[in-house]
């Protein structure tokens, strides 16, 4: 049977140490993960590059690597003007493409990569008509 146990196992979580980034940083090292989540502006190949980099020297090369940046308005989908989702689209499209690929390139063999969703945090209680 294999063991999934994350215990040892190093992760990378972009998003910060506040916010959902940081929920799953607490709860990865109390199962024994050495979980680090650092807080950045992820719009720019470069800051990704930075990320990973200080990540790295700090921790080591993760096994796992979980972006959870993305830019959510908080206000009825209705009232979002198109400006205001052009902005948001372009900087979660961008976060998480540089995030992807970069993990892609320091993730230890058989590591993981987990983006998170925003567009359902976009929507959520803000579809009613």
């Amino acid at each position: 049977m294999t063991s999934h146990s994350i215990e040892g196992k190093v992760v990378l979580i972009a998003g910060g140490a506040k916010n959902l980034g940081g929920l799953i940083a607490r709860d990865l090292a109390q199962q024994g993960a050495k979980a680090v989540a650092i807080q950045a502006d992820l719009t720019t190949a470069a800051a990704v590059e930075k990320l990973f980099a200080d990540a790295i020297a700090a921790v080591g090369k993760p096994d796992i690597a979980i972006n959870t940046v993305g830019k959510v308005l908080k206000k009825p989908i209705t009232e979002i003007s198109e400006a205001e989702y052009d902005e948001m689209s372009a900087v979660n499209a961008k976060t998480a493409f540089f995030f992807i690929k970069e993990a892609g390139k320091h993730v230890n063999d058989n590591g993981k990569l987990l983006t998170l969703d925003w567009f359902e945090e976009l929507m959520d209680g803000h579809l009613e008509a």
